[in-house]
């Protein structure tokens, strides 16, 4: 039977992989594929014919055979290669190769899906012919690009899936479910929790939805579902899957990633239907379904694994899918240690990006002009990969500084990683510049998704557990950046224009009489100086560089604020930016901001002082008053420790242990809610935790007028520092 189906969902079952296919009328078809998992052991000969005999024997592999593959550096290894007779025998057969100090394993933790579609180089969410008989698909055809400039979806139904009240109130416990659908909302008041899983399975089999979109689902919502499904036998259909399917829950994980700690929530997919939580997806927070979409078919994973993953889980699996692809072996649990170097050799080449300091005051005629994708850009021009770095094969090309050699004769696993994702985000980037609102906010998802998976390749590529990682590589594209930001600089500054600050892949510059046509052509001049293409991101009417608060005389590259000549702000550092400033706080400065905006002249920024005044102590009176609702008043922290380990009384640590004493436990990186209360009694009595701050009578108005007042002072104290100075 020929078919026109769209890639929904696939995943290991039993011995096969089973996929889901969506029709352009929105009938579904589950099909079966086999696809036997292969690993290579690189060792003793004799060894491997050995282990390969026992493990046959055994009935976990189906048959062994020696093979030879591609080794990163493009050597040619001997290998002997195991197909797995199911994949259920995979964990065993990693515990005890995991084990063995004297074997070299390669593709041995590859997940099943992701393996598959690497194989067959096909990938989800696309249209494909299919050829399919008694239930097992004989061949699949894409019909569009995976790098397609538009791609279209099925038809689609959703439900979704909620909480009545704050998620740290537990169902049974005085919160209950919501469940949307079709424009309507149902609060499910269930007596008992048999009866709260029979409400929600009956709606589940009524509108069969294919999409489950959900705030707080993967912890607080299906994990006790299911478990009251199990216990009071009341079956809940949350999978297409006719099997019995069996789940386990764990807990989120909590690890260090750049120096803060970062709770990953745990997951709950579906199968044969999505599931995805809009709390615990980075992916759909920032680019919505579209950009979910997009990522799942350049990153070749299943949609549900994108949708909890990070940017650099998907760089990670372009890379890996390059590597099968190209008949390379993936080294499992590399760990590769950076090469010694001397204390010069790190003074001179561990330096990261180039910053020029700011003036610190308010400047007028600025233009901000930023490189597009600067490092992998790098990467992509300079051939930087881990494997081309200092290679053994040519004399190469010297980088700046690090002097470095990087291969001319073959090209890296890292550059052929990125170069389509660079091409599509620029095409999908002018695709929105000339497209209507709505179909712009499609593009510009999109591009989103790639943008942040651009950002992170970088550090990926220093990172020593990363597959393709090397620190070298790390220091060459920030060598060539440092190079690079330098040229612009000159550049600029032979045309006449002044370079207030420069960060890492930007530099604002200042002349008198600016216009956009003299700064399009300088644009264009350094583009083709340093290969990399840099883009006129604005002029200002003017911008802010403030001072430190420590040192009124230094200023702080990272904060900054000034309005585009369009009237739009741009604003970076500054209180309103920050997730754990209160919302009253940053709806004071988002006012005194947005009045700021308007003034297009040093006069008229000069002349809107009163007025500027006047609203903020509108703010304060309003504060005095007891005007504001404890939700306004709301300093949300992460929590960077268990709360027992906590040695200082900080408002986090007692919060925290608020909500450990109602029996609500919270792990490292997850966010505590607190609001501070009047100042007096004991100290425990001062902070209460949300969600037990609804009914709160009071709060501390001296604190919290200090954080209004500092917000204030970020926006107005350089201003009227300007206006004194003229």
């Amino acid at each position: 039977m020929h078919i026109t189906g769209w890639l929904f969902d696939l995943y290991p079952w039993q011995s096969r992989l089973v996929l889901w296919f969506i029709t352009p009328e929105g009938e579904k078809w589950r099909v079966e594929d086999d696809f036997p998992y292969r690993i290579y052991l690189q060792g003793n000969p004799a060894r491997l014919r050995r282990l390969g005999q026992a493990w046959e024997s055994r009935g976990w592999v189906r048959r062994t055979y020696p093979a030879s593959r591609l080794g990163l550096e493009g050597r040619e290894l001997p290998v002997l290669a195991l197909e797995l007779r199911g994949y259920n025998h995979l964990p065993r057969l990693r515990a005890w190769l995991g084990n063995q100090k004297d074997l070299a394993c390669y593709n041995c933790d590859l997940d099943p899906a992701a393996y598959y579609l690497y194989t067959k180089k096909v990938w989800p969410c696309a249209w494909y012919d299919l050829e399919v008989k008694d239930g097992r698909l004989l061949a699949a055809v894409p019909r569009e690009e995976q790098f397609a400039l538009d791609f279209s979806l099925p038809p689609l139904t959703t439900l979704s899936l909620g909480l009545a009240q704050d998620p740290l109130i537990p169902l049974g416990a005085g919160n209950t479910i919501t469940l949307g659908w079709e424009g309507r909302t149902l609060t499910l008041e269930a007596p008992d929790p048999g009866s709260l899983v029979a409400e929600v399975a009956h709606r589940l089999k009524r509108s069969d939805p294919d999409l489950i979109l959900s705030d707080w689902g993967d912890e607080k919502i299906i994990p006790l579902l299911w478990l009251w499904s199990q216990r009071h036998k009341v079956p809940l259909p949350l999978d297409r899957e006719a099997g019995p399917v069996s789940r386990e829950f764990a807990r989120g994980r909590s690890y260090f990633s750049y120096g803060r700690i970062v709770y990953q929530g745990a997951s709950a997919p579906c199968y044969g239907r999505w599931h995805l939580d809009r709390r615990n997806s980075f992916f759909f927070r920032e680019a919505g379904l579209k950009g979910l979409i997009q990522a799942a078919r350049i990153g070749q994973l299943p949609l549900q694994q994108v949708a909890r993953a990070s940017p650099g889980t998907l760089i990670t699996s372009m890379q890996l899918a390059r590597a099968v692809a190209d008949g390379i072996l993936i080294p499992w649990r590399k760990g590769e240690p950076e090469r010694f170097k001397t204390a010069g050799d790190l003074l001179r080449i561990d330096k990261g990006g180039l910053v020029f300091m700011p003036p610190v005051g308010v400047h007028f005629q600025v233009a901000e002009v930023d490189f597009a994708s600067m490092y992998p850009t790098i990467m992509t021009i300079h051939n930087i990969s881990p494997e081309t770095v200092n290679c053994s094969c040519c004399a190469g090309e010297r980088v700046p500084e690090a002097d470095y050699r990087i291969c001319r004769r073959r090209e890296g696993l890292v550059p052929r990683t990125l170069r389509p994702i660079l091409l599509l985000r620029e095409r999908l980037k002018a695709r929105a510049r000339r497209s209507g609102p709505e179909e712009a906010a499609q593009y510009g998802a999109r591009q989103t998704a790639l943008k942040w998976m651009l950002v992170t390749c970088f550090g990926y590529l220093g990172y020593k557990n990363a597959r393709f990682g090397r620190i070298e590589a790390h220091e060459a594209v920030t060598a060539y950046g440092r190079d690079k930001l330098l040229t612009a600089k000159e550049v600029c500054e032979a045309a006449g224009f002044t370079v207030l600050h420069g960060l890492t892949d930007c530099l604002w510059i200042k002349k008198v009489g600016i216009n956009e046509a003299e700064l399009e052509g300088l644009c264009r001049e350094i583009s083709a100086a340093t290969g990399v293409k840099l883009a006129l991101e604005g002029i200002y009417r003017w911008i802010v560089f403030p001072a430190s608060r420590q040192d009124p005389k230094r200023p702080v590259a990272t904060r900054y604020f000034g309005v585009f000549q369009d009237g739009a702000l741009k604003v970076r550092g500054l209180a309103c930016r920050r997730r754990d400033t209160p919302p009253f706080v940053r709806q004071a400065q988002e006012a005194l901001l947005t009045r700021l905006a308007a003034a297009a002249t040093p006069e008229a920024l000069a002349a809107l002082q009163p007025e500027l005044e006047n609203l903020a102590a509108d703010f304060r009176q309003r504060l005095r008053e007891g005007r504001f609702t404890p939700q306004d008043l709301v300093i949300t922290r992460v929590l960077s420790q268990p709360p027992e380990d906590y040695r200082v009384d900080t408002p986090t640590a007692l919060a925290a242990r608020q909500l450990q004493r109602a029996g609500l436990h919270l792990l490292p990186g997850e966010k505590v809610r607190y609001v501070h209360k009047e100042a007096k009694g004991p100290k425990e009595t001062r902070i209460q935790a949300v969600p037990f701050a609804a009914t709160l009578d009071d709060y501390d108005t001296g604190l919290y007028l200090k954080l209004l007042n500092r917000a204030i002072d970020e926006v107005l104290l350089p201003l009227s520092e300007y206006k004194s100075s003229r």
